[in-house]
């Protein structure tokens, strides 16, 4: 097998054109995956898709996501090359699939401007104290140099570490990158502080060979990445905020960025492949998002008083209005027995470990395929390989008679469609009945919102004299003003609002973290809440009763309590929020490309979804095509 693998390295290298790394990488996993199979007793031709997915289970756990995803892509790749070189007959890894969950995506870490300058300031200082003892003056000033150059070009620890002197053009201000991430090469622009400062380190210097390396060690070697690493560590007691080099290339991009610099030419400077990867930086104190916030209607608006109404004794109790939401209760089964529960039980067990699903689809996932099993006898006692098509059709038609909305018979589909599916990688079952029935596409429903009247009919509904009420009120206030998802707004921590900036910093969104400005009218909200009920530097932002974190299910209980006080006649949910924020800023002329940016969407189509129009928008709308249309008269009337 060893023998394979070093002829895999060499496809890789000479054919593919990969990276050095990345096949020093590749031929390490490879290496694992050989013992990994000899211990029990396999090879290449003989190992099958249960075996590779237990070694992926076993080799990733407690690994990030994006770790997975590379030992199975290094994996389907090797084993895509058995196969075209004829060295097995068949590619069990084809049925090795990649997480649906989207990798956590958080904020690059970066400083701000008057971070960098203290930073400097204190580079130049060790400078300048250092002058008399001449055998600090070279490393003093290099350093000086290499950072300085780092936060100006925003060139990666490795490529910095791989200039040559001849790599500087001077009389052009352009530093060359040769061989950069992906062999790629590319030319950025130096400013002339930064050639001064490189000048100023190459006067320490006797030999200026324009072959010889750009920055060199005591010993007069060539830096390298882990280096320049050490060297920025050494630094970190001295700094007001310890800086890595890859923060400054996050830190430079993100002040061109919200200096007003044009994201394809930062795309081009940074050397990135594709511009999704530097809207990265387009979520951290995007301007754009906070010109779009200015035009929040909580701007403009004046929240009245609360509404002199009678309420209920306990505030804290569930108020039982025809507006909350009707569950349809389906009894729990007993724990089944079978050659189909064994099955559901490997397919589960395969789903947590590949990490494929989230730990809430995982409970629904079990809760259709044991719905399923109870439903269909004939598979529960010989398996997924007995059903036919007949029993899917009798099954569903049992579930709509049972009363279940028809929202849950097509996740229950599309459940056991997942199910269907896995049984035939694993050959459990040669064909696929799933592949017949497909169900017909119904019209999306369309999101509810509020209207700006009913809003501010809504924030005065709690007592703000109250601790309690006062909660309540941030807790409708952030809601709206920032659109965040109530999982978001529970997770919210102190630290995590900035009222001298304006943003609130939300981690562990949905799939990635982002900031979204404050609207300017809600901050002093904020700065009093925060001075008079939560004077802690950290911790939870809302509290509950209990004084720990709110859960998401007290905040819709009490949006949904507010909302009858309010006598607003529609379902409210902390969602409804979300829509209404986003159709508010879209009625207002709020571009949906930057909304969709504050929203944490991954796609304009999702935020496509919010945008509504009233029937005299459109009449508005159509109205313009009056001038269009002549009269009979052959003249034009006034409106008047």
């Amino acid at each position: 097998m060893e023998s394979i693998i070093q002829e895999y390295r060499e496809y890789q290298s000479v054919i593919k054109g990969y990276t050095p790394k990345v096949i020093l990488g590749t031929g390490r996993e490879l290496k694992k995956l050989t013992k990994h199979l000899e211990e029990r007793s396999l090879n290449f031709q003989s190992v099958k898709l249960v075996d590779l997915e237990n070694y992926c289970i076993e080799r990733t756990e407690g690994k990030s996501l994006g770790y997975r995803n590379l030992i199975v892509s290094q994996i389907r790749s090797f084993f895509t090359y058995l196969k075209q070189q004829e060295y097995c007959f068949d590619n069990p890894s084809i049925h090795l699939s990649y997480t649906n969950l989207d990798t956590h995506q958080a904020l690059p870490e970066v400083a701000s401007l008057e971070e960098i300058q203290n930073c400097l300031k204190e580079l130049r200082r060790q400078v300048n104290s250092f002058l008399g003892r001449r055998q600090f003056d070279p490393i003093r000033k290099r350093n000086l140099a290499l950072f300085a150059l780092m936060y100006a070009t925003g060139i990666r620890a490795g490529e910095a570490a791989n200039l040559l002197l001849s790599d500087i053009l001077w009389e052009e201000q352009v530093l060359c990158i040769r061989a950069g991430k992906g062999r790629k090469d590319r030319r950025v622009p130096l400013v002339g502080e930064v050639l001064e400062l490189l000048q100023t380190y190459l006067a320490t210097r006797k030999d200026l060979d324009m072959a010889s390396p750009l920055f060199l060690t005591w010993r007069k070697e060539a830096m390298t990445n882990n280096l320049i690493g050490v060297t920025f560590k050494s630094y970190s007691e001295m700094w007001i905020k310890p800086l890595r080099p890859h923060q400054l290339r996050h830190t430079c991009a993100t002040h061109l960025f919200q200096q007003g610099g044009n994201i394809v030419h930062i795309k081009d400077w940074l050397g990135h492949k594709k511009v999704t990867t530097t809207l990265h930086y387009a979520r951290i104190q995007n301007p754009e998002i906070a010109a779009a916030l200015e035009s929040h209607p909580i701007n403009e608006a004046t929240i009245p008083q609360r509404p002199k109404l009678k309420l209920v004794k306990s505030s804290r109790k569930k108020p039982m209005t025809s507006l909350r939401r009707k569950y349809t209760m389906t009894p729990q089964a007993a724990p089944l027995v079978g050659k189909l529960a064994n099955q559901i039980e490997e397919f589960i067990r395969t789903a947590i470990g590949m990490k494929k699903y989230s730990k809430g689809t995982i409970k629904e996932f079990r809760f259709s395929l044991t719905r399923f099993s109870v439903g269909c006898p004939n598979c529960l006692e010989n398996g997924i390989e007995a059903l036919r098509g007949p029993d899917i059709i009798r099954w569903l038609s049992s579930r709509r008679q049972a009363g279940i909305s028809q929202c849950t018979i097509d996740k229950n589909l599309s459940h056991l469609r997942s199910f269907i599916s896995y049984a035939v990688e694993r050959g459990w079952r040669s064909d696929n009945p799933m592949e017949a029935l497909k169900m017909v596409p119904k019209q999306p429903k369309e999101q509810a919102y509020l209207t700006e009247d009913e809003m501010m009919r809504l924030l005065s509904a709690p007592d703000r004299t109250e601790l309690e009420g006062f909660t309540d009120y941030m807790a409708l206030l952030v809601l709206y003003s920032t659109g965040l998802r109530v999982g978001e707004l529970s997770n919210l921590n102190i630290e995590d609002v900035d009222i001298k900036e304006g943003w609130v910093h939300i981690r562990e969104g949905k799939g990635r973290d982002r900031q979204i400005a404050i609207p300017k009218a809600a901050l002093n909200d904020f700065k009093q809440y925060l001075g008079l009920y939560r004077k802690e530097k950290s911790g939870p932002f809302l509290l509950n009763l209990k004084g720990t974190r709110i859960k998401p299910w007290t905040v819709t209980r009490r949006i949904r309590h507010y909302a009858e006080v309010a006598n607003i006649q529609k379902p409210v949910s902390p969602h409804t929020l979300r829509h209404t924020f986003t159709a508010h800023l879209i009625k207002r002329g709020g571009r949906i490309e930057v909304i969709a940016k504050a929203l944490g969407h991954k796609t304009l189509a999702e935020t496509s979804a919010y945008a509504h129009a009233d029937f005299e928008d459109l009449r508005k709308a159509v109205s313009l095509l009056r001038k269009n249309i002549p009269p009979l008269s052959g003249e034009k009337k006034d409106d008047e």
